[in-house]
């Protein structure tokens, strides 16, 4: 019985043509573990009454490998590969047919994708090598150096791994404010770039990433490295509070504050 109906639904997949159209990748908001948002827009042309129809049952459906399924299209899928991110906080909402000629049978649809790419982390909470959108180093005191992970993308590739973006589709890097651009390549689409230089965002498409490189500083400011200062401070004095010995180091510094101010007062009253 499962065995025909497979068949009976193959058969009316068979009826149904979609076509790629534009698909956009944006990474942005990144964050100093390597972190990232990313937001997909996967959009397609429809032929037929069976293609639209289909479409529209599945509007409720938030499941990729389902519209995977019924499209047919190597472009429906996630553009960050899940073996080297972390992919959580995911959304998926197929938008309503658009741009439709009644006469043609043809209409528009896109699927939006919204998630944040994690590294992945190992059973000691620390990051496995290799893993992330990006590799953040603490290349100098309130400076963080960010490295791409090409590994990390999902695109097309060549034999020798590069990663190819066809005319159709647009990759878009968001870098964080107040960032210096130290070195990338190939040099974003239409951009004529002399590093370093404050950029703030990169752009690609209809090229072949050769050996993707992309680097770039973030520096903390002064405002930021003081309250972190002071963050860690008053963790570390938390834990140690609510350790075995926080009640007598309690006990101690009331007393040292008392004795401090039994003094300052005395004094205060020698001098009247």
């Amino acid at each position: 019985m499962k065995r025909a109906l497979l068949l009976i639904m193959l058969a009316s997949l068979a009826g149904a043509e979609f076509l790629t159209e534009r698909v956009d990748v944006s990474i942005s908001d990144i964050k100093s573990d390597g972190s990232a948002k990313v937001h997909e827009s996967i959009k397609f042309v429809m032929f037929g009454n069976y293609s639209n129809s289909l479409y529209d049952s599945g509007i409720p459906s938030n499941e990729l490998s389902y519209w995977s399924s019924i499209t047919g299209l190597k472009d429906v899928k996630f553009h960050l590969n899940p073996v080297y991110v972390d992919i959580q906080d995911f959304r998926l909402r197929p938008q309503p047919r658009t741009k439709c000629n009644p006469i043609q049978g043809i209409c528009h649809g896109e699927l939006v994708l919204d998630y944040i790419a994690y590294p992945l982390y190992n059973n000691s909470s620390s990051a496995v090598p290799g893993t992330g959108l990006f590799e953040v180093e603490k290349y100098k005191p309130r400076t963080n150096r960010y490295s791409i992970n090409p590994s990390a993308l999902s695109f097309t590739t060549t034999s020798e791994g590069n990663i190819i973006l066809e005319d159709k589709v647009f990759l878009k890097i968001e870098l964080p404010a107040e960032s210096v651009l130290l070195d990338v390549n190939p040099a974003p689409t239409d951009s004529n770039l002399r590093l370093p230089a404050h950029v703030g965002s990169l752009s690609w498409s209809d090229i072949v990433l050769v050996k993707f490189t992309l680097l770039f500083d973030v520096e903390d400011s002064i405002d930021k490295e003081v309250s972190d200062f002071f963050g860690s401070m008053m963790i570390w004095a938390v834990q140690l509070l609510s350790g075995p010995g926080g009640v007598p180091l309690m006990l101690l510094l009331a007393a040292l504050i008392g004795s401090s101010l039994y003094i300052i007062t005395a004094k205060r009253r020698g001098e009247e």
